[in-house]
């Protein structure tokens, strides 16, 4: 019998690529940009790999709730993701099989996965469409904010995307239907638009049902209960960030319910080769599966698992079929967050009035802001009813136009968001 003997956490800044690190980075912080390797370590001389996303603050809890532990007495587990996936790393290794055996009958060697990104000033995401299908890509997801408008954005991702790449739209939930429903009618204008998810809050089924039976793109549920499965109120669900242990008992409901399946594991190439072990049993597993691991120049493992033709290859194995480079961890850990320097968002509105505020993603609460409207201003400004097609230009801006402004502004923006043009200030 195996015992756990240790626990390793790494915390580590990889770098990310040039067209979007600096504006990723200030959207979300180190929260995005940071992750941990774990390396769960056995008396039997094996071990096995996790990666968290995002640095891990909770490492001594794990310790206290596994070290001493048999690794068997946790499979098809529901606790902790990154752990979860060491465990199953380390107990392919010891069997030598594949972490899928572990798991269930293999029913597809190739899993369909799609990029991620956040959302930016329509240029930028006309590039990260680029970015994307250079790089094998077919889809492309990205949190819609309150400081965009979405039918920009998706004119210019149209005008450059490739023959069959799609968008997909997670809305957050929280707008109701009257406000999100021409919204979503809007963009069936657009050959590029794909599928939404969490259009509204889950709540409101009844208003779920109606957009639904409205609304013509496909809808995905990711914060609704498993059961909208069941009463077909939605075309589509998702399991984020889920050990196998939760993600089987939705493979299950998806499979009884012949309900198409996404996996949502955020991370580097350990968690994308996790991801498509899970991926490659559960039969409804059949939407683009997203991770992050595109989002990086570097990574911490021998192998890459290249996107072809919009889907990944399942590892061979043993465990996970992915090996740990020390040395490229310990560059990674040696590596500082990336410098956001000073920026303030600016929204630039239609009638004229331009609101200034500072956002720093690393303030408690803050790490989603620029998606929510009243988490970023507070409604303390001049707007338009919350909306993601609001007649409004939003960009970072650091004053490499006009210095002097972009002083003045900062300091007004010392206590919260300060504006000029409209009512004035």
């Amino acid at each position: 019998m195996a015992r756990i003997t240790e626990i390793e956490a790494h915390d580590i800044y990889p770098e990310y690529h040039d067209f979007n690190g600096l504006y990723l980075a200030r959207t979300h912080g180190r929260q995005i940009q940071g992750r941990t390797i774990f390396i769960v370590r056995t008396d039997a001389g094996v071990e096995g790999l996790g990666d968290q996303w995002g640095p891990a603050g909770n490492v001594e809890d794990l310790r206290q709730r596994y070290v001493g532990t048999d690794p068997f007495d946790w499979l098809n587990g529901q606790l902790d993701l990154p752990i979860n996936m060491a465990i199953y790393d380390l107990i392919g290794k010891m069997l030598d099989v594949p972490v899928w055996k572990l798991v269930g009958p293999k029913v597809r060697s190739w899993v369909p996965v799609a990029a991620w990104t956040v959302s930016r000033p329509p240029a930028d995401m006309a590039e990260e469409v680029r970015q994307a299908a250079a790089r094998g890509y077919r889809w492309i997801k990205y949190h819609l904010d309150q400081v965009q408008n979405v039918l920009d954005q998706t004119a210019a991702m149209q005008e450059v995307a490739p023959e069959g790449f799609r968008v997909h739209y997670d809305f957050n939930a929280n707008l109701p239907f009257y406000t999100i429903c021409p919204i979503l009618l809007e963009l069936e204008r657009f050959p590029v638009a794909g599928r939404i998810e969490d259009p509204m809050d889950p709540g409101d089924e009844d208003g779920y049902r109606l957009l639904k039976e409205k609304c013509k793109l496909p809808m995905i549920t990711h914060h609704g209960p498993a059961e909208f499965m069941v009463r077909r109120t939605c075309d589509g669900y998702m399991s984020g960030h889920a050990p196998v242990g939760m993600a089987a008992k939705l493979a299950a409901v998806a499979e009884m319910t012949r309900t198409p399946l996404m996996l949502q594991n955020a991370g580097g190439t350990i968690n994308q080769a996790f991801l498509a072990h899970q991926a490659a049993v559960f039969p409804m597993a059949t939407i683009d599966h997203v991770d992050l691991c595109h989002l990086w120049k570097e990574d911490v493992t021998v192998e890459a698992m290249p996107v072809v033709g919009g889907s990944v290859q399942v590892p061979e194995g043993p465990g996970l079929g992915v090996t740990l480079d020390r040395g490229q961890l310990e560059k990674c850990a040696a590596r500082q967050p990336l410098d956001r320097g000073r920026f303030l968002v600016r929204m630039r509105h239609a009638d004229g009035t331009t609101v200034y505020v500072r956002h720093d993603a690393d303030q408690p609460g803050c790490a989603d802001s620029m998606r929510h409207l009243d988490r970023l201003t507070g409604y303390r400004a001049p707007a338009v009813v919350p909306s993601y097609a609001a007649a409004v230009k939003t960009d970072y801006w650091e004053g490499e136009d006009d210095q002097e402004a972009f002083e003045r502004w900062w300091g007004a923006t010392e206590e919260g968001p300060a504006w000029e043009g409209g009512t004035g200030r």
